[in-house]
């Protein structure tokens, strides 16, 4: 406890690395923990009318989902749909969780081992090539997860499962609830925001480098 260094939490990289840890939870928290479901109904006369619902979450995978349909006779079907976007969630969820675990092994060494840091200059060197991956992971998974998440709001709208159910043909079906997504939504800000925090922090990590100190050291 004695070499503690709290300190360095209250320069920018310390800083910048405590809301990065903070940062990574809540981007893939709110992505492997999303769930919602859509709904449609069959109309079958007489005003009276069977509903059909479809529960889905991460990993996405729309085509594990079998969904149960009762037509108007009574008979019971399942339905399978073709789509599966859990490529781009898992990527997502995957990056978060590496930047997470990074984070927590840089803010121990920052506050248990800063004189190894500052000795060892091979230490700050895999801390910038470290950050640097994970600027380029960032913003590769925040960019695939924006178009997952576009993807999943369209196909899993009723409107796109009306074709696999034979029961809505002749326009029997509608529409009673199309999802809610707003999770997904703040996902993708904290996607990015992550982007724009670890490219932020390259700066502050570089200056800790030889590279920036020894020209530094020339000059003077």
């Amino acid at each position: 406890m004695e070499n503690m260094n709290l300190q360095i939490l209250k320069q920018p990289l310390g800083f910048l690395r405590a809301i990065q840890f903070i940062m990574s939870i809540f981007a893939f928290a709110t992505t492997s923990g999303f769930s919602t479901h859509t709904s449609f109904k069959i109309d079958c006369g007489n005003e009276t009318f069977k509903q059909v619902d479809l529960n889905f979450g991460y990993s996405f995978k729309l085509s594990h989902i079998p969904i149960t349909v009762e037509d108007c006779k009574g008979n019971v079907s399942i339905v399978k749909l073709p789509w599966d976007f859990s490529s781009s969630a898992e990527f997502f969820v995957a990056t978060g969780v590496l930047a997470f675990l990074f984070t927590l092994l840089a803010l121990v060494i920052y506050i248990f081992c800063s004189s190894y840091y500052i000795n060892n200059q091979l230490v700050p060197i895999c801390d910038l090539a470290t950050s640097v991956v994970l600027s380029v992971l960032w913003l590769s998974a925040a960019s695939a997860w924006a178009h997952g998440v576009n993807y999943v709001k369209y196909y899993a709208n009723p409107e796109n499962v009306y074709e696999f159910v034979n029961a809505c043909s002749g326009d029997k079906c509608e529409t009673t609830y199309t999802g809610n997504y707003a999770s997904l939504n703040v996902s993708l800000i904290f996607g990015f925001g992550n982007f724009l925090l670890w490219a932020s922090s390259l700066w502050f990590v570089y200056k800790e480098t030889k590279f920036h100190q020894e020209p530094s050291q020339q000059q003077q």
